[in-house]
C-alpha cells in the first residue's frame, strides 16, 4: 500500500485501456476513480480486439490469463485474395507467436472483454467506477490550494484529485486541456489607429504577432465501417481461427471471429477523398450507401462464396468512422497534473490489432514510474515535486516504440490498400515469396514484442509465457512465503 495515504488519480474512460489502469492501481495500492461517460462500463459498442502476446502478458501479470482464455478465439492462420477471389497468399505466421512467446494471439469480441475486465476488479475497486459521467471540465488547482485537478461532470457532479489519467480515446477532453495549458496566451490586439490624420502611417506598420500554432496529433486519410455477423451455417466455412483479407486499389476488407461469442466481425477500410471534411460523422443512410455500392457490396467474404451484399441483411452491430493517425507532440502530460494514455496519446489503423496492446504498455510504464515515486517519497510534497519528472520519464520510454509502431501500422493499411504501384508491388510479389512472412515475423514484430514492458511493483509466482526468443524484461517473482499468501488470499493457485 502507498505509505502516503492522500494521493490519488482520476482515471477518465472506461474502455480497456482505462480498466487495466484500474487493474494496475488497485494492485498497487494506489486510489482511484473512474468515470466512464456511457451509462453501462460493458456496453455493446465497437467490434473486435486482438491481443498479441506481449498484451496477453500484461493481462496475465494481472492475475487474468484464465478469463480471457475462456473468452479469446486463437489466431492461427491468415488468408489474403483479390477482389475477384483469387487467393495471393496464406500465412501460418500467427503461429510464429506461439513458438516464439509461448501463446498465439488472441481475438475478443470488445463487450466480453470489457466485461472480464470490469467483472474481475475486486469489491473495493468496482465502488470507484462510476458511469454516467462524461467530464465536461477539468480545472488546474493551483499549488497555494494544495494543486491537483478538479473535474466537472454533465450531471453536476464534481471529483477532484491528486492528478488525472486520460484514457479517454481519441476525442478526450484530458488531451485537449492538456494542449490548451501548453498553448501559449494568444497576443494582445493591436492598439487602435492613430487619431490624428497627420501621423504618419509608419508607425503602426509593424506586422502583427503571428497566432500561436497548437500542437498536431493526427491525419485522417482511410475510413472503417464495421459490423458484426452471427455465425450462421452460411459463415462457419471460414474458419474462427483464421483471418481473411480481401485486398484491392483504395478498398480493403478484413475478417475476423470470436467462435467462442459465435460471431464474425468485418471491417472495410476505404481511402478518404482529398476533400473530405474532418468534421462529418457518418449517418446509418451514409452506411447504407456505401455498402450499396457496387464496388463494396461485391467484395467477397473468404472463400465462403458470400459477398457483403448477401450479408448485409444479418448484420447485428455496425458503426463507420474515420481513421486518424499521429503522435501526440510535443508533450503527453501537462505539469504534475494531466497525462494521457492509449488513443488519447497516439492512435494507429487498427488493420494489425495493435491499438490496445499499446495502450496497455502506456499504462504499464506509466504505473511504474507513479507507483515508484510513491515508494521512494515520504510526504505529499515530495511526491508531487517528482511527478511531472515521473510523467517525462513514461513518455521518453515509450516514445520510440509507438512511433515506430504506429509508422508500421500505416504501412501494413496502405500495402493492403495498394496505396500505390511499390505498395502493390510488395503485396501481390513480395510478401507471396515463400518465407517472407516468416521472416518479417521473426526480425520485425517478434523482437518489437519481446521489448514488451512489465509491471515492476507486481509479482507473480512465474512467467505465464516462453519461447524460443527471450523476453527483455522479467517479471518480478514471488518468494516462497509470498506465492503461500498469495494463494491463500485468491483462494487459487496464482498465475
Amino acid at each position: 500500500m502507498s505509505p502516503i495515504s492522500d494521493i490519488s488519480v482520476i482515471i477518465v474512460g472506461g474502455g480497456p485501456v482505462g480498466l487495466t489502469a484500474a487493474h494496475a492501481f488497485s494492485q498497487l495500492g494506489i486510489d482511484f476513480t473512474l468515470l466512464e461517460r456511457r451509462d453501462t462500463i460493458a456496453e455493446d459498442v465497437g467490434a473486435s480486439i486482438v491481443l498479441w502476446p506481449h498484451g496477453m502478458r500484461i493481462m496475465a501479470q494481472l492475475g487474468l490469463l484464465d478469463q480471457l482464455l475462456s473468452i479469446g478465439t486463437e489466431l492461427l492462420s491468415g488468408a489474403y485474395q483479390t477482389k475477384n477471389g483469387k487467393i495471393f497468399l496464406k500465412t501460418k505466421s500467427p503461429q510464429l507467436c506461439k513458438t516464439n512467446h509461448g501463446i498465439y494471439p488472441q481475438c475478443f469480441a470488445r463487450a466480453d472483454l470489457i466485461s472480464v475486465l470490469f467483472n474481475t476488479l475486486p469489491p473495493s475497486a468496482k465502488s470507484k467506477i462510476h458511469t454516467s459521467k462524461a467530464v465536461t471540465s477539468i480545472s488546474l488547482l493551483d499549488a497555494a490550494s494544495g494543486g491537483g485537478v478538479k473535474v466537472l461532470c454533465s450531471d453536476n457532479t464534481s471529483h477532484t484529485a491528486t492528478f488525472i489519467i486520460g484514457a479517454d480515446g481519441i476525442h478526450s477532453i484530458v488531451r485537449k486541456t492538456i494542449l490548451e495549458s501548453l498553448s501559449p496566451p494568444p497576443p494582445p490586439p493591436p492598439p487602435p489607429p492613430p487619431s490624428n490624420p497627420t501621423t504618419s502611417s509608419s508607425s503602426s506598420s509593424k506586422p502583427p504577432i503571428p497566432s500561436p500554432t497548437k500542437p498536431q496529433l493526427l491525419k485522417t486519410r482511410y475510413s472503417l465501417l464495421w459490423f458484426s455477423l452471427p455465425r450462421t451455417t452460411l459463415l462457419t466455412s471460414i474458419p474462427a481461427t483464421s483471418a481473411f483479407e480481401v485486398h484491392s486499389k483504395d478498398l480493403t476488407l478484413q475478417l475476423l471471429a470470436n467462435d467462442k461469442s459465435n460471431v464474425q466481425f468485418c471491417f472495410i477500410y476505404q481511402l478518404l477523398p482529398s476533400d473530405y471534411d474532418p468534421s462529418k460523422r457518418y449517418t446509418e443512410k451514409d452506411i447504407e450507401q456505401i455498402i450499396a455500392s457496387p464496388k463494396v457490396a461485391a467484395l467477397p467474404l473468404g472463400q465462403s462464396g458470400l459477398t457483403v451484399k448477401d450479408v448485409w441483411p444479418l448484420r447485428q452491430k455496425f458503426g463507420m468512422t474515420p481513421l486518424e493517425e499521429g503522435v501526440l507532440e510535443p508533450e503527453w502530460s501537462y505539469k504534475n497534473q494531466m497525462v494521457v494514455v492509449g488513443d488519447a496519446a497516439h492512435k494507429v489503423t487498427p488493420t494489425t490489432g495493435q491499438g490496445l496492446n499499446m495502450g496497455l504498455l502506456d499504462v504499464v510504464s506509466l504505473a511504474n514510474h507513479v507507483s515508484e515515486l510513491v515508494a521512494s517519497t515520504s510526504n505529499k510534497d515530495m511526491f508531487l515535486s517528482g511527478l511531472e519528472e515521473a510523467f517525462r520519464k513514461y513518455r521518453e520510454e515509450r516514445i520510440d516504440s509507438v512511433r515506430e509502431e504506429a509508422k508500421r501500422c500505416g504501412l501494413v493499411t496502405r500495402i493492403a490498400g495498394w496505396r500505390d504501384w511499390r505498395f502493390k508491388f510488395f503485396d501481390r510479389v513480395v510478401m507471396p515469396i515463400p518465407g517472407v512472412d516468416v521472416l518479417l515475423v521473426n526480425k520485425v514484430n517478434s523482437p518489437s514484442m519481446a521489448k514488451c514492458l512489465v509491471f515492476r511493483g507486481i509479482k507473480v509466482k512465474r512467467e505465464p509465457f516462453e519461447g524460443g526468443l527471450e523476453w527483455k524484461e522479467k517479471m518480478p517473482l514471488l518468494e516462497k512465503g509470498e506465492r503461500d499468501e498469495k494463494g491463500k488470499d485468491s483462494g487459487e493457485e496464482s498465475t
